[in-house]
């Protein structure tokens, strides 16, 4: 069996790139060179639920959003497609069932002030099967 946080990113990573477009490519590792708008999935942190020996994972998962464009709205639409997708999804990923639950957001303007980067929490609950 992977380890929940693996198996975490490529549900995330399936659930945001399956259903459609949702307004963006997504990316585990975007490739150099590549032009905004992207999805990314970002950090990855986990913590045992229980004891030692307890498989089971409340798990921190953050998703950014970047875009280019002189207004925010572009970068908010792409954050809010990542939320519905993600928020109160109930998905299985190599032995494990995954609850997500929607944490907060950010958006801010790039240091260069040409686009705008957001992030999106999510924490995820992820019990062995």
């Amino acid at each position: 069996m992977v380890s929940a946080s693996d198996a975490v990113e490529k549900a995330s990573y399936a659930t945001l790139s399956a259903g459609g477009d949702i307004g963006a490519p997504v990316f585990q590792h975007v490739p150099e060179d590549t032009d905004p708008p992207v999805i990314i999935i970002g950090d990855i942190e986990a913590t045992p639920i229980g004891g030692k020996d307890d498989p089971d994972r409340r798990v921190a998962l953050t998703v950014i959003t970047v875009t280019e464009a002189e207004e925010r709205k572009p970068l908010l639409d792409l954050m809010n497609a990542v939320e519905t997708r993600l928020d109160g999804a109930r998905l299985q990923e190599n032995g494990w069932k995954l609850s997500f639950t929607f944490v907060g957001s950010s958006a801010v303007l790039t240091p260069e002030g040409d686009g705008y980067v957001g992030e999106s929490r999510f924490e995820i609950l992820a019990f062995a099967a």
